[in-house]
């Protein structure tokens, strides 16, 4: 049986959404490379993310239907179970509520993805699909850089060390850049079988074909471009302003190295009118995740930094304040089998303990975002360390909750972020008070994840500075 060829608008429709592929993956990755997984905190993130979306479902779905067209029926299969997997996901990163489900089940995400993928790649490859060179090739790209990234995924959550989890994490980023080669034999593949189909009609354009093309072009070029500039203008070098340099004046400059050589940039600021012979309070200042480097310098400006170096706060509250700056790559908390610097953090505040008049019964933390869940590890952890700890829009392990009955807590969070889910802070204080603790819990109904100006009005030092250990 003699199957009838597709018409050359549709192989047209397919090499141009080919093509825009080709494009957005080049901006993507490369936008992966330089800025890693912080790209999900850039505030063009989502509307790219969207377009994003649009543009495999139609890439993908043409695809899926030459491949049934063609009697490739496996292959389209395959390639349908790949496409609803990739959809799947992007749809849980894009939705609130869903992204709590992702956060916790990412292992299970992945491995459906990895699989999905080497089988609509193994499809093009072993099926009558595996006929056609190009589609060939594309399938055995496929295959090979999606076993190369399963490999990086599995390596980086069975290490611990912090080093080598970052050195996985480029690996993986730049070899997802290869991922394009597929793309690029698919824009091969068809160009080649448009330029064997011979003209048998002149009819015009089809509108709904042309109008979906202009919205994926229009989208690429505004969407694309926003998206690029600010991950861009995110990788280029900090450069502190007048504020930060001002900021800098009245803080010490340390880096602790422990005896492995692993080394922690941070600030100290000192008790206003310090008195040696007295013993202070020791706030831990966990910055969010914009801040994060090695120039010592951007955790300053990160709240609740500011705030901290404030004269009437210093005033007031005389302590030490321990600004530890985290490396690119690496977090507070370690949530979600994340590299972590926590190990570094607690070996700093040894070293302080053991050289400034620290008062250990009134060692306090309190960080958000990033620094958020790194509070709540840090409470989780040691809970016999801190006196009280302020976590602000961030979270923790629910199983820690016995743990932290006896530590006061004052948690914060904006019931409309999209950064943080609520729901972390939520599972948080119920586990707490269901295991018999008393945490304080403050939620803005209408606020999302930028909180601390109406946190930074709460009595929070008044009510941080009364709690003490017994």
């Amino acid at each position: 049986m003699t199957i009838k060829p597709l018409s050359k608008e549709f192989y047209s429709f397919m090499i141009f959404f080919l093509s825009i592929s080709c494009i957005m993956s080049v901006i993507q990755s490369t936008a992966l490379v330089i800025i890693g997984s912080q790209m999900m905190g850039l505030q063009s993130f989502d509307t790219w993310m969207w377009l994003v979306l649009f543009v495999i479902a139609v890439t993908d779905g043409t695809l899926i239907r030459y491949l049934w067209h063609n009697d490739y029926r496996l292959a389209a299969v395959a390639c349908l179970m790949s496409t609803s997997a990739v959809l799947t996901q992007h749809v849980l990163i894009l939705n609130r509520e869903l992204r709590v489900f992702y956060q916790e089940h990412y292992h299970v995400v992945a491995s459906v993805l990895f699989a999905t993928a080497v089988l609509c790649g193994l499809s093009l490859v072993f099926t009558k699909a595996g006929k056609k060179r190009w589609l060939r090739l594309g399938g055995t790209i496929t295959v090979l850089v999606t076993l190369l990234l399963a490999i990086t995924f599995v390596l980086y959550f069975q290490t611990g060390e912090g080093g080598t989890k970052l050195l996985i994490d480029k690996t993986s980023r730049w070899i997802s850049l290869f991922g394009i080669l597929p793309v690029v034999c698919f824009v091969i593949h068809f160009r080649l079988e448009n330029k064997r189909l011979a003209v048998t009609d002149n009819a015009p354009a089809q509108t709904a074909p042309a109008l979906i093309k202009l919205a994926a072009f229009l989208g690429l070029l505004f969407l694309g471009f926003n998206f690029s500039v600010e991950a861009l203008r995110y990788s280029r070098p900090f450069k502190p302003s007048a504020a930060d340099l001002r900021r800098s004046k009245a803080m010490e400059d340390y880096h602790f190295v422990d005896k492995s050589g692993d080394s922690l940039p941070y600030r100290l600021l000192n008790p206003l009118d310090y008195d040696s012979t007295q013993q202070y309070p020791l706030i831990v200042c966990l910055h969010h995740g914009g801040a994060h480097g090695k120039d010592n310098m951007q955790q300053l400006s990160a709240d609740p930094a500011p705030f901290l170096m404030e004269l009437p706060t210093r005033t007031k509250y005389p302590a030490f304040v321990f600004m530890p700056q985290c490396p690119k790559g690496l977090g507070f908390s370690g949530a979600y089998g994340n590299a972590s610097v926590d190990s570094l953090v607690f070996r700093t505040m040894r070293e302080l303990l053991g050289r400034l008049p620290i008062d250990r019964k009134r060692i306090y933390v309190l960080g958000i975002s990033g620094g958020g869940y790194g509070s709540w590890h840090f409470a989780s952890v040691h809970p016999e360390l801190f006196a009280a700890a302020i976590p602000i829009c961030g979270g923790g392990d629910p199983q820690y909750g016995p743990k932290l009955v006896n530590v006061p807590i004052w948690a914060f969070h904006g019931a409309r972020d999209k950064m943080a889910p609520v729901s972390h802070s939520r599972d948080m204080i119920a586990a707490i008070r269901k295991a018999g603790g008393k945490p304080k819990y403050t939620e803005y109904e209408f606020a999302g994840h930028g909180i601390w100006d109406k946190v930074g009005n709460e009595d929070i030092m008044e009510w941080m500075f009364a709690q003490h250990k017994e």
